[in-house]
């Protein structure tokens, strides 16, 4: 990665050093294009980035998982010579509700026949509205404005008569988001559930999307990424204008001017609105970074010095309605030296009560405390002696504005395909734009690929010999 580059002349730009802007760019250099890549931050991975919680020891504070849907991310390991390994599912899953505490194996939690009837025709209405949204161009559903003028939440308040089974979509669905489902359009959710391989994929990890994890963190693909692209890759250069003119585009950062033929900016739609761009966005495209937003969630883990409950015959995951530690998950590194429990919790605004409560949300011992107390009343007295804890907020982040994005109601019929469309000389990615696996890492790399797609046949197109005007 180099320093400072100024006035320099590259075929693209990539504007972002997350998986999805690093993969453009790479593939692009690949195909012999000159580029250059400019990071806000200091450092790569975007919204994947692994905490040490020991030596050579690594947990993911980002995004992690990979499922065997995801061909493209397992392709790019592959070149990459990354390795990954099975998410811990061997034993009991814990689920305790109403102070009741028991064990299952498998998907199906315990709960009343009554609630899993629910559960499972709210489940199958789901999956055959999403049937019937087109995977292209979801705002052309037949019920588009209705359904994008509906919240998911309202959706389950009103479709799950058993507050039991209700609360299981609610959990779910906050994991795959990263908010409150009263925050998400339900157009939103049904059309990630037709492109994201169905609910019941979305929602596993055997056979679904949380089965695999990357040996060492997922942010070592980017590292591995940019070490292959060396000083094609800037960092601490936040862009802060892109000129589109007659003969290319000028993209000017804090270290950086340089002029291209094209630009991708690989950032959510909210954080591309820190850019100023000359001659101005089309007015979808700007109303669309204005009301963007990305989803709030902390992942606090819990160290120990060997994952104890595996002992017990547990897994280590757990649903429950306690005060902060409604989903767990064991998070251990693959040779099990260590321990480490995963808890997700919404940091603001979670309506249904997967937040932090307003005591202890800014006091980090309060925090540690809530966590360990809920620990303990899942998997016992050990799970109050960690060795080490870790917290990952995402809303802190200087250069990203919060982890997965959303779509709050109105904005997909609103907007349409804004968020994709190249305007000019520009192009989109990140995986909020991407055709399939939106908000997954595969997103993130299908959309890359979209990109680099555009690109090239732009770049061809612009070079190809005028027809010859003699020809019939």
């Amino acid at each position: 990665m180099t320093s400072t580059t100024d006035g320099q002349d590259t075929d693209v730009v990539v504007v972002g050093a997350g998986l999805s802007g690093l993969t453009a760019a790479y593939r692009l250099a690949q195909q012999g294009r000159s580029v250059l890549v400019l990071e806000a931050g200091d450092r790569v991975g975007g919204r994947t980035f692994d905490l040490q919680v020991a030596d050579g020891v690594f947990t993911e504070g980002g995004g992690q998982w990979i499922g065997e849907r995801h061909t493209r991310m397992f392709a790019l390991l592959a070149e990459l010579g990354l390795s990954t390994f099975p998410t811990h599912t061997a034993g009991r899953t814990v689920y305790l509700r109403h102070g009741r505490r028991r064990t299952f194996r498998g998907t199906v939690p315990p709960v009343s026949p009554l609630a899993m009837a629910d559960f499972v025709q709210a489940r199958l209405r789901l999956d055959r509205m999403a049937r019937t949204v087109p995977a292209d161009a979801p705002w052309t559903a037949r019920r588009a404005p209705a359904w994008d003028g509906m919240t998911l939440g309202r959706w389950l308040d009103v479709n799950c008569r058993v507050d039991e089974s209700r609360h299981l979509f609610t959990l779910s669905f906050t994991m795959i988001f990263c908010e409150d489902p009263h925050q998400v359009s339900l157009l939103k959710a049904l059309h990630q559930i037709r492109t994201s391989g169905g609910l019941e994929f979305m929602v596993n990890t055997e056979h679904g999307a949380q089965e695999t994890r990357v040996v060492g963190g997922t942010q070592k693909v980017s590292l591995a990424l940019a070490e292959r692209l060396g000083e094609r890759v800037v960092l601490d250069a936040p862009v802060h204008g892109i000129r589109q003119d007659g003969e290319g585009v000028l993209v000017s950062s804090a270290r950086a001017r340089v002029r291209c033929r094209r630009v991708i900016v690989a950032m959510s739609p909210a954080d591309a609105d820190r850019i100023t761009f000359s001659p101005g966005l089309p007015a979808r495209r700007s109303a669309l970074q204005r009301v963007w937003h990305n989803g709030a969630e902390s992942k606090v883990f819990a160290v120990y010095d060997k994952p104890f409950w595996r002992e017990h015959g547990l897994n280590g995951s757990a649903l429950t309605d306690l005060p902060v530690a409604h989903l767990v998950v064991d998070n251990s590194p693959p040779d099990g030296r260590l321990g480490v429990l995963l808890t997700f919790v919404g940091t603001v605004g979670a309506g249904n009560g997967l937040a932090w409560s307003d005591a202890v949300l800014d006091q980090p011992e309060a925090r540690r405390e809530a966590v360990l107390a809920d620990l303990v009343a899942l998997f016992g007295p050990e799970a109050g002696r960690p060795v080490r804890m870790l917290e990952k907020s995402w809303v802190g982040e200087p250069w990203i504005a919060g982890c997965t994005g959303t779509r709050a109601p109105g904005v997909m019929t609103r907007y349409t395909d804004a968020v994709t469309a190249p305007v000019g000389r520009i192009h989109w990615a990140g995986t909020e734009a991407a055709p399939e696996f939106d908000s997954y890492l595969e997103g993130a790399v299908r959309s890359a690929e979209r990109a680099v797609g555009e690109v090239n046949a732009r770049l061809r197109a612009a070079t190809a010999p005028a027809a010859d005007s003699t020809a019939p």
